[in-house]
């Protein structure tokens, strides 16, 4: 079985890694492959992955949205979501599925012990906030909060959850057991914490849902206050090991997953 991910830029991806490691280590003779898709040539994208006679393929920046139209169903988390990023080739027909939502939860409810009692604030209201919030919702008891700059983004918001400004959520950061930024704050070049912590409760857990910095400025930030931290790896992992469930109907090698991507983060081949 041939399988990639789709995306642009995409050549820094450790998917691929991941996945062929995976595979290595169930004895099984797929292969996983980065694919370069620009914007201007997404057009093409039946034939692209058809020429490649793909089985399934991941996508990601910047197609995540853009990838609908093409696709015969979709799941309900990817309609909630509004964005696809993984998508199954059955019988000639491209199914799309959003495992991002359950790959974030999945890696937080084994370092949460008491993730249903939670008081839990997601910083930002795009695409990656929605899908954890949406999967989160199945398992707290609690009310969710989600804060963003404005509140004009909350407009294609369908889900349960309390509404403020991230200045709203400044002056009550002490109320929260944990804080889960999913804004580009921290990504790339971008060192901007999204809300200043000084507020923040010392037992409270912050996260990030990114992991390439391995510690962005808002975990640094709270790590020097003596915070617990909880950055994006386990995300990316599980949200693969369930493209991979999705794919093929088997459990992955989680710890080789994850050791793959953290040996090549640390520099070891």
């Amino acid at each position: 079985m041939k399988f990639a991910v789709i995306g642009d830029p995409i050549s820094h991806s450790l998917s691929p890694l991941m996945h062929n490691k995976n595979f290595e280590s169930l004895d099984l003779k797929h292969t996983y492959e980065a694919v370069n898709v620009p914007i201007e040539n997404f057009k093409y994208i039946k034939e692209i992955i058809e020429e490649k006679n793909l089985n399934g393929f991941n996508i990601t920046i910047p197609h995540k949205e853009r990838i609908i139209p093409y696709l015969n169903e979709i799941d309900a988390q990817s309609s909630s979501v509004g964005a696809v990023n993984t998508v199954l080739i059955r019988d000639g027909k491209w199914i799309g599925y959003n495992t991002d939502g359950i790959g974030y939860v999945t890696g937080l409810r084994q370092v949460y012990n008491d993730l249903e009692n939670a008081y839990i604030l997601i910083l930002g209201a795009g695409g990656a906030s929605k899908g954890i919030a949406n999967e989160l919702i199945k398992f707290v008891n609690t009310k969710l909060t989600v804060a963003n700059r404005t509140m004009k983004r909350f407009e294609t918001w369908d889900l349960e959850v309390n509404q403020i400004t991230l200045a709203q959520a400044e002056s009550h950061l002490d109320e929260f057991d944990i804080i889960i930024n999913t804004t580009p704050a921290g990504m790339d070049d971008n060192q901007d914490i999204p809300i200043d912590l000084k507020n923040l409760n010392p037992e409270t857990l912050v996260s990030d849902i990114v992991y390439i910095p391995y510690k962005t400025p808002i975990l640094i930030a709270a790590e020097n206050k003596g915070n617990p931290i909880y950055n994006g790896l386990d995300m990316f992992v599980y949200q693969g090991a369930e493209s991979f469930k999705i794919w093929t109907g088997l459990q992955a090698d989680i710890k080789t997953m994850k050791n793959s991507v953290l040996n090549k983060l640390k520099g070891v081949k």
